[in-house]
């Protein structure tokens, strides 16, 4: 009831019918449906019922020849499954470049009347099956390691009951690599160099004063007056008394960050303003030098205050939170935040609260309401405060990147490509911020147009760095005293994150000082032009890796000898 078979007919039919009978000399028959197919004459990669290539398996070096069933109206794996079989054979390969039109012809099968006899040959015996696939009888010798193809004359049986020669080609995958092994900047835990600024000469709210004091362990900080912050000259003081204690604690050779309690009870912004103006003068000649160095400031306000100074936004962390309301119970669940505490434990669980309903790095009035309705005990306590950042080498070059990001280019680190490489871009896999730049594109780019731009305008070299969307990572540990019980949690306060509902990949960031290139962005040096298998082993004849995979995943498997011989082949 299922099968097939192949006649030579001098005419076509106008129709034909297919009769079963249960014996030669037996009267029961049963009629048949017929799918009839008609090939008529023309090139044998168009008007062959069957055609001939090879593909390679992962090293290039053993081929596998292949048989392809061509029916107008019946996929190749249906004929197949008819149980049509044919047999063909292989032999007189050379290797080297072949001339044919692969756009009209993608399998080059019958692409010309023979192989060049200029090609060097191949010292094989011939092969021969009647399964959809055999694997060669030899293995490409070193002298054929840049050949991109290998050309044969193959023989097949055909319906006429004799044979039908033609040329079969394999053309060799594309040869890919990873485009760079990987990005190493050690991430370590900075120092923090601690000051008190508050007034002296008088008293604002003792509680507050505790709670911010407790909250940046500041008990043992310098303090720094305030009371004459508006005369002429403060912020130089200020910027000076900054940077002795920083070439102090320099000396210990690792890099700082400057946390500094800001207890006062002005409102009109100027102080804040002062403030700035005095991190001006110290943070950003530190942010270029090479480690030890300052990577930025954490500053815990008495008031919100917004940063106003572009180049200080990249640097500083201004805290408290910028909620418009003075009762925490009226936060909203999704209240944006310019210092966000971002939990470690997405669905952790506070009791009767939201977890940015808990007066972690509130405002004074806020910290004052909160404790009025419940508690200075439910208010909590800092548990433990680290400071984690990149270090520095001497040829770091820091390029800004968006209102809070920067971009650093480390050690020279370079890809090298010749104009005739092709590049694959992973989106999956690009979760690190990797970036690069060329002397005509100065500005950091991220991976994904590395291919396109390499296709437009090749260039001998790509600088690569990493995009750090914030300075340095602050990582706490917080104790809360809510319905009878302490709950101790983690959580994390980065830049560029304005809500607590927002996704960060801070804490894959800042944990490992290695940055994987090569499973992002695949660099195919040779052959190109070429077609490529993909993960279900499907060699995709009219895929080339040039066209295909610039923005999608190189993740092929290949033919294997001794896979079965069967090829996924649709």
């Amino acid at each position: 009831m299922c099968g097939s078979t192949s006649l030579a007919v001098g005419e076509p039919p106008r129709d034909v019918k297919l009769r079963l009978r249960y014996h030669r000399d037996s009267e029961m028959t049963l009629n048949a449906p017929v799918a009839l197919n008609l090939i008529g004459g023309g090139p044998a990669h168009t008007n062959r019922s069957l055609l001939v290539y090879g593909v390679f398996d992962e090293t290039n070096t053993h081929v596998q020849w292949r048989a392809r069933h061509q029916f107008p109206t019946l996929r190749n794996h249906d004929v197949q499954k008819y149980g049509l079989r044919r047999h063909f054979s292989i032999a007189d390969r050379r290797h080297g470049a072949i001339a044919a039109d692969f756009g009209e012809n993608p399998y080059g099968y019958g692409s010309a009347s023979a192989c060049p006899g200029a090609l060097p040959p191949l010292d094989f015996g011939p092969v021969a099956t009647t399964d959809r696939a055999v694997f060669d009888v030899g293995t490409l010798p070193l002298s054929a390691s840049e050949s991109p193809a290998v050309c044969a004359r193959s023989t097949v049986t055909d319906a006429q009951g004799g044979t039908f020669d033609a040329v079969a080609l394999a053309r060799k995958n594309p040869r890919v690599r990873p485009a760079f092994p990987v990005l190493r900047s050690p991430i370590t835990e900075n120092t923090p160099v601690k000051f008190m600024l508050s007034p002296c000469r008088r008293t604002i709210s003792p509680p507050h004063y505790a709670m911010q004091e407790q909250r940046l362990f500041l008990e043992d900080a310098p303090e720094i007056c305030i009371d004459g912050w508006t005369a002429p000259g403060f912020a130089d003081e200020l910027a000076a008394q900054f940077r002795t204690r920083i070439d102090q604690v320099r000396m210990q050779g690792r890099d700082m960050v400057l946390v500094l309690g800001f207890h006062h009870d002005d409102t009109t912004g100027r102080l804040g303003t002062v403030l700035e103006e005095a991190l001006q003068k110290v943070l950003p000649f530190e942010r270029d030098k090479s480690s030890p160095r300052v990577t930025g400031a954490f500053v815990f306000d008495s008031v919100v205050h917004a940063v106003g100074r572009p180049e200080l936004r990249r640097l500083v962390l201004w805290c408290p939170p910028n909620f418009s309301v003075d009762d925490l119970d009226e936060v909203p669940a999704g209240a944006s935040s310019r210092c966000p505490a971002v939990p470690e434990i997405p669905d952790i669980q506070l009791g009767p609260f939201r977890f940015n309903q808990i007066p972690i790095l509130t405002s004074r009035a806020q910290y004052l309401r909160f404790i009025g309705k419940y508690s200075e005990t439910q208010a909590g306590r800092m548990r433990s405060m680290s400071f984690r950042a990149p270090e520095h080498t001497p040829l770091s070059d820091n390029i800004p990147a968006g209102e809070f990001g920067t971009a650093t280019f480390y050690n020279n680190e370079l890809l090298t490509a010749e104009p005739g490489d092709a590049f694959s871009y992973c989106p999956q896999a690009d979760t690190r911020k990797i970036v690069f730049r060329t002397p005509l594109t100065p500005a950091p780019a991220g991976l994904e147009l590395l291919a396109e731009l390499h296709q437009a305008a090749p260039q001998p070299a790509y600088a690569l760095g990493l995009l750090w969307d914030f300075p340095f990572l602050l990582k706490a540990q917080y104790e809360s005293y809510l319905a009878g019980a302490a709950t101790a949690y983690s959580f994390t306060v980065p830049f560029g994150i304005v809500s607590s509902n927002e996704e960060t990949w801070a804490g894959e960031l800042w944990t490992t000082g290695e940055f994987p290139v090569g499973d992002i962005l695949a660099q195919c040096t040779r052959f190109c032009d070429h077609p490529t298998f993909d993960a279900s082993v499907i060699y995709n004849v009219q895929t080339l890796f040039r066209d295909a995979y610039r923005t999608q995943c190189y993740r092929p498997v290949f033919p294997r000898p001794d896979d079965g011989g069967f090829p996924h082949d649709p």
